[in-house]
């Protein structure tokens, strides 16, 4: 070990390391002096090289609003930075960052004073340091004996730094500050090495972003309603986990993280300021150096978790609404970086509603959708990003006769709809970006984006929808008697567009009926699968296809990048619901925030304990209900779609028929026979099938090894393929399981196809409490899939899993999970 000492300077001093006054090295123990102070806070306005923001004064007559980023008005007073570093720690890490040594300076440490601390001398190894003041009254726990990929999921408290005034930096003594040094070493003549000259200068940043947003209206014939800051990270992280993607660069916190409004001012709040003031966390969204002209920093430059400022704007007495988008950032038009420890002065101009030759500017249609586009009725609708439907709410394509018996009898209006509006909707970059349906009008009129016309008409009422150009994702509209929801629709928005099989199939035809369907589906691929119960006349599954992806999903297949993997989760449902919930924005259990309301506003799930289904889900299609079992006559089960099916028109939830072989749920057995095979959908997915149980874990079966051979399915673990036999707990997002002895047949991961079928493990949502499931032995995130099947077992619904390497195709369970689904075709 080596004993250092550890000398705290005031704020500004040069930082150096003092000779050192070493002992025998036979101790491995040595003094040494070390600077430790604050770095100067950057101005955001110095950081980049010209051609600087205010080039957007002179960015001709058609741009409509100028932005500026000023020399920001702090100045290094004392009252910018505390008096004393607070709770000051030091924490050394090995370079596979695991925990070495934790060291507690002191609570109130004066600048100057003399300390000593003992450090590990990992055997001369390069390792890391974290040296942290936390904060007079401790907005950063301690990280005592947590390992650095720990640290990297921890969260300060955001009210205690809110509350610090960003003005006038009263309470800044509250603030936290930190340096990390990733690579050093600890040598035995004292001093801190660079192995790769690292900056190794002991001075401490401040963890938050400074900002100032000032503001001038004047755009004549036009009000501005509302001024709202958007995209700020949610939590103030220690040592943000970032990622590199291509044209951006490095970016922090990843895409997959929390974002929230840092404010929304309308009102009498808007009519008494123009400037607010606040601090947020880093948000580093990269550079895009094809944005050289001002006008070009806008949404389809900007990455989609950038921070921005938008201004609302309304026309007097012609309809009209204006979304100015100002990107905040450096002082390039290039630059979408709000960094640490840097004061961002920006102040934006409003001054002409040219929106027709500025990008930056979105105009919102208030006026009712009416559309013709007439579209068969099912629970949920494919629609491609930029498209208008309309549809018969009375009608189902699954009901008698093609109405919804739910709301009609003998094809008369038993439950008139009144209305209908958003329930929720997700943005196009699953925490961030577009909203995928856009802003409603107003709480009480929703008719923009949904419009209800002829609603006492049971042949001529519509539906009609409005979906905008975005990236896709999921939304889900409610119709409305009075107050009470009577039914509700999925919107599956992607440019997805899968096909089935058409004609009569027969083993002549039926190859080239495959191809036709592949041939015809749109940005993706339609399955089949390899075993038996496809592949023979008399199979479950001989005549269908199956989607590539689950229900909800906007990506399918193996992803090269973190946001793009998430896509492929799709969303959870309950067995026996139609209605869908949102599935985990990041792969964990964290309840990150993914649907917003009608105004783009967050909204939380909700809970709701019943003992059946029934009208319950149906009137609560956004509640999580906990502890129901499926009411007579609500559900999938049955060999036609019902009208609670998830799935659009033409698909539907697959059929698992495998029945448990004995009585006895523990017991333990194979499917040998070739008419169980028949009704599995995953037939062949291995040579020879493990061992299946209904329920529960059979005592003493080493499913390693007499589990079967899978030699068609295979574990992703992020980065490469391995062995179904091999599967190892994993927190990696995009990990699951790929299929490849249907429609793709390659093993080598550089040459799968998008014909190769591919599961991303999700995770379930629990029975009795909604919550994601976390982490365990056997029930890790991201090594395991939980699929729906429509086969009723009692009172409880067949599903395909896998769990720690064992393939489970006969496993029944409680309706009340949340689990993802796969639609096939009708």
């Amino acid at each position: 070990m080596i004993l250092m000492s550890l000398v705290l300077m005031n704020t500004g001093c040069e930082e150096q390391i003092a000779p050192a006054n070493i002992p025998s090295k036979e101790g491995k123990m040595v003094e040494v002096s070390l600077n430790i102070g604050f770095a100067d806070e950057a101005d955001g306005a110095t950081l980049s090289a010209t051609p600087s923001t205010k080039s957007s004064l002179a960015s001709g007559r058609q741009a409509a609003f100028d932005m500026q980023l000023l020399p920001a008005v702090r100045t290094k007073a004392a009252s910018n930075y505390p008096n004393k570093l607070y709770n000051l720690d030091i924490y050394q890490y090995k370079a596979d960052g695991s925990h070495l040594k934790s060291f507690t300076v002191g609570a109130s440490v004066d600048p100057g004073a003399a300390i000593t601390s003992t450090l590990d001398y990992n055997d001369g190894n390069e390792c890391q340091l974290l040296i942290i003041a936390r904060g007079a009254t401790q907005a950063v726990t301690s990280l005592s004996g947590k390992s650095l990929s720990e640290v990297r999921k921890m969260t300060t408290n955001t009210t205690t730094i809110e509350n610090i005034s960003a003005t006038d930096g009263t309470d800044i003594n509250n603030m936290p500050y930190l340096l990390y040094l990733p690579k050093v070493k600890i040598s035995l003549d004292g001093k801190l090495v660079s192995p790769e000259g690292t900056d190794v200068r002991l001075l401490l940043k401040r963890l938050a972003v400074g900002l100032t947003i000032k503001w001038t209206f004047n755009v004549s014939g036009y009000t501005l309603t509302e001024v709202r800051l958007m995209q700020v990270p949610k939590d103030y992280r220690i040592l943000p986990e970032g990622e590199n993607l291509p044209p951006y660069g490095t970016m922090y916190p990843t895409s997959v993280s929390e974002f929230v409004d840092g404010f929304r001012l309308k009102g009498e709040e808007l009519a008494k300021v123009n400037e607010t003031n606040l601090w947020m966390p880093a948000n580093a969204r990269g550079i895009r150096n094809d944005v050289t002209y001002p006008t070009y920093r806008n949404k389809n430059y900007a990455h989609s978790a950038a921070t921005y400022v938008e201004f609302v704007v309304d026309g007097k007495g012609n309809g009209q609404r204006l979304l100015y988008r100002a990107y905040l950032g450096g002082n390039t038009t290039s630059d979408f970086n709000l960094f640490e420890n840097t004061n961002y002065n920006w102040t934006i101009n409003l001054k002409n509603a040219n929106y027709t030759n500025d990008p930056r500017i979105q105009l919102l249609d208030l006026t009712p959708v009416v559309s013709s586009n007439l579209q068969t009725t099912s629970n949920c609708f494919m629609m491609k990003p930029g498209t208008n439907i309309c549809f018969n709410p009375y009608k189902h394509e699954a009901g008698v006769d093609g109405w919804n018996t739910y709301l009609t009898s003998n094809e008369t209006i038993s439950k008139t709809i009144d209305k209908v509006e958003i329930l929720w909707q997700s943005k196009d970059a699953g925490t961030s970006g577009d909203l995928v349906m856009g802003y409603v009008v107003d709480d009480t009129n929703h008719k923009n984006l949904v419009n209800l016309t002829n609603e006492s008409d049971i042949n001529n009422a519509l539906v009609h929808v409005k979906v905008p150009v975005t990236h896709g994702g999921n939304a889900v509209i409610a119709a409305y008697n009075g107050s009470t929801i009577v039914w509700s629709w999925h919107l599956w928005i992607s440019n997805y567009v899968p096909v089935g099989l058409s004609g009569t199939i027969t083993s002549v035809s039926r190859d080239a009926a495959i191809q036709a369907a592949q041939n015809a589906t749109k940005e993706g691929m339609v399955h089949v699968y390899g075993g038996i119960s496809w592949t023979d006349p008399n199979g479950a599954f001989y005549n269908k296809v199956i989607m590539d992806r689950y229900l909800g999903a906007t990506r399918a297949g193996i992803q090269d990048n973190l946001l793009d993997a998430v896509r492929t989760f799709g969303l959870l449902y309950q067995g026996g619901r139609k209605d869908p919930f949102f599935s985990s924005a990041d792969g964990t259990g964290n309840e990150t925030k993914t649907i917003y309301n009608g105004d783009g506003k967050e909204m939380e799930i909700k809970r709701l304990n019943s003992t059946s289904y029934g009208d319950v889900a149906i009137q609560n299609p956004a509640s999580f209900i906990t502890g129901a079992q499926i009411s007579t006559g609500y559900g999938w089960d049955g060999d036609t779609k019902t009208i609670q099916d998830p799935c659009p028109k033409g698909w539907r939830v697959p059929s698992n028929k495998v029945k448990q072989v004995g009585t006895n749920q523990n017991d333990r057995y194979t499917i040998t026979n070739a008419s169980q095979q028949k009704e599995s959908l995953w037939a062949g997915f291995g040579s020879q099938y493990p061992y299946f149980v209904a329920q529960r874990w059979i005592p003493g079966i080493n499913y390693t090894t007499e589990g079967g051979t899978n030699n068609n399915f295979r574990y992703y673990n992020g980065s490469k393929l391995q062995d179904f036999t091999d599967t190892q707990a994993s927190d990696i997002v995009g990990s699951g399981f790929i299929y490849t002895g249907g429609s793709g047949d390659k093993l080598d991961l550089n040459s799968l196809t998008d014909k190769s079928a591919f599961y991303p493990a999700v995770s379930l949502r629990e029975n009795g409490t909604g919550n994601y499931r976390a982490g365990g032995s056997l029930n890790v995130n991201n090594n395991t899939i939980y699929m729906w099947s429509s086969t009723l077992e009692g009172a409880s619904m067949h599903i395909y899993s896998v769990e720690e390497k064992m393939l489970k195709v006969c496993h029944y369970i409680g309706v009340g999970h949340g689990f993802s689904v796969r639609c096939i075709q009708e």
